[in-house]
């Protein structure tokens, strides 16, 4: 006698937004043409003036209101609490799935009971695998930015109800969970998938260093990175280089490893004043 099917895990969508009516049209556009569709849409409206509210609406979204002071965390863990479907998929206002099929990946890589989340690639760097685990964080260390992202991120809601977003950090809550999961023994996945973002963000390359050295310190993984000996030779090699001065690709490199640098003495500054 065969065994009934498991039913298909659901997918709610959460999008964040405050004046978002120039990004939010692709944004949803591109939602209504995938090939799996969320059963479920949440727009979290962060005290927006403009049509946003209204997009999300027409599209399907229910729309509830975040009143409090704006903390990425605090938003997500109050939009999660609204979003009763298996598989959440966190999606920026700015951030348009080119794929059709990008759900459906984003879905299909959570098959495995112990992936706790997975997210599109945003660089071609190989350095990690497609699936990581703990292993593979002791043996390569953690880089600069994340293992996911909250841009184009879906988890298992399941064990959001176990552990919420760090509430007491400011900004890479999504590092920080996917990391405390993968610590537990689960597994964080990278997607391939087409996507854009509608607009330019701050470089916050010094808080995402200052925050990498702490997870790693706090998960007692090494830092991966050129060190600070090596990083001030590279500084010092190309102050009277002309190509270095006059390549933007390389300027940003060196304010890089410049904020990088920083991090790291801001950190050992810290340890020393807690001991």
């Amino acid at each position: 006698m065969s065994q009934p099917a498991t039913p298909r895990p659901t997918v709610g969508v959460v999008i964040r937004f405050k004046n978002s009516a120039a990004t939010l049209p692709a944004v949803v556009e591109a939602l209504s043409k995938q090939t799996r569709q969320p059963d479920l849409i949440i727009g979290v409206n962060n005290g927006s003036t403009d049509a946003s509210a209204s997009i999300l609406s027409s599209a399907g979204a229910r729309i509830i209101d975040w009143t409090k002071p704006y903390g990425h965390p605090q938003v997500l863990n109050f939009a999660l609490s609204h979003c009763h479907t298996d598989l959440v998929l966190v999606l920026s206002s700015h951030t348009v799935l080119n794929s059709t099929d990008a759900v459906e990946k984003l879905a299909g890589a959570m098959t495995d009971p112990r992936t706790a989340c997975a997210s599109g690639k945003w660089d071609s760097d190989p350095f990690y695998s497609d699936t990581i685990d703990w292993d593979e964080l002791k043996t390569k260390g953690l880089k600069f930015g994340s293992i996911y992202t909250n841009s184009m991120g879906i988890l298992r809601r399941s064990l959001w109800e176990q552990c919420p977003f760090d509430e007491s950090i400011s900004t890479m809550e999504d590092c920080v969970w996917a990391l405390e999961q993968v610590h537990c023994g689960h597994l964080c996945r990278r997607v391939r998938i087409d996507f854009s973002y509608q607009r330019s963000t701050t470089d916050r390359t010094f808080v995402f260093a200052a925050h990498t050295f702490q997870l790693a310190a706090r998960h007692d993984l090494r830092v991966t990175w050129l060190g600070p000996i090596a990083t001030i030779k590279s500084l010092i090699s190309g102050t009277f280089d002309p190509q270095v001065l006059s390549s933007p690709a390389r300027k940003q490199e060196r304010r890089n490893h410049v904020d990088r640098l920083k991090a790291w003495a801001y950190g050992r500054w810290m340890k020393n004043l807690s001991e």
